[in-house]
């Protein structure tokens, strides 16, 4: 059978990241200003809500210095440099794209966080990890793209040490009617590749591979509010470069009126999890 997450990888390939990460710093060199994240953050912070997300489900992490926490579907490494500066630890990410690995090693390199996120490609079903190794496992927008949920979630218990937290923030059905959804989406171009689950199917699953959830709140709203702004921007010509096209290419502004629309008609809901291993 074909790697499960092969197909949708060929969603986020993109030959000219690197370039386009370089040609930011230079610009900000030829202005004399230190290189700000925020210039890409609309770039390496690749899910609903960028960065004022992740910044929100750090607040219900509960992380501190002592944590060693995986990035699973690390992208471009945002998350994990934020995750490292807010709360000073160590942060290991994994992709399957070779193409995120290398522009996030190249960010954490220019920004001098280095030796506290490291990036390496893999596949979230064959983790390269022994068990118990983390102390936190974090994922954003990574689910909709892994048909067995199941087996993910027991590859996520398998490397989390006993009571390890499972930090989500995650796209699920909502009304359960996949039918009204319409591609592309940013994590797919067609359905067929598409793997959205219903919350009760996330509640189910989890428990059963001994997750202990202590945290489920539905973020749709401020979910929606984030895309109608993208779509308002990028109708008016107005959004900044580098943003998400670079990545996702013409298909950007259909994928975010096709995300707006399915969160208007509550077809697709935004929830963070934290639940810990049991």
């Amino acid at each position: 059978m074909a790697n499960p997450l092969s197909t949708p990888g060929e969603n986020y390939r993109c030959n000219n990241i690197e370039q386009a990460i370089t040609q930011a710093l230079e610009q900000a060199r030829k202005d004399q200003q230190p290189f700000d994240p925020a210039l890409i953050a609309a770039l390496d912070q690749f899910h609903i809500g960028g960065l004022p997300a992740t910044l929100a489900m750090l607040e219900i992490a509960g992380l501190d210095s002592d944590d060693l926490l995986l990035d699973v579907g690390c992208g471009l490494g945002g998350p994990a440099r934020v995750i490292a500066t807010q709360t000073g630890c160590r942060v290991v990410g994994v992709d399957l794209s070779a193409d995120y690995c290398s522009a996030a090693e190249l960010i954490s390199k220019r920004l001098n966080l280095a030796a506290r996120t490291q990036f390496t490609q893999a596949n979230a079903l064959a983790l390269p990890f022994s068990e118990n190794h983390f102390s936190a496992l974090w994922a954003q927008h990574v689910t909709m793209n892994i048909e067995k949920k199941a087996a993910l979630w027991q590859e996520f218990a398998r490397v989390l040490n006993h009571d390890g937290k499972l930090l989500m923030y995650e796209v699920m059905l909502g009304d359960g009617n996949s039918d009204r959804i319409e591609y592309p989406m940013p994590w797919t171009r067609q359905a067929s590749t598409s793997f959205l689950a219903s919350a009760d199917d996330y509640r189910e699953s989890l428990s059963s591979c001994g997750f202990d959830i202590s945290i489920w709140q539905d973020v749709s709203s401020e979910a929606l509010e984030s895309v109608s702004r993208v779509v308002e921007m990028l109708s008016q010509g107005k959004i900044k470069q580098p943003n998400l096209s670079l990545l996702l290419g013409d298909q950007y502004q259909p994928m975010m009126l096709n995300l707006a629309k399915a969160l208007r008609e509550n077809a697709l809901q935004v929830v963070q999890v934290v639940a810990h291993n049991g």
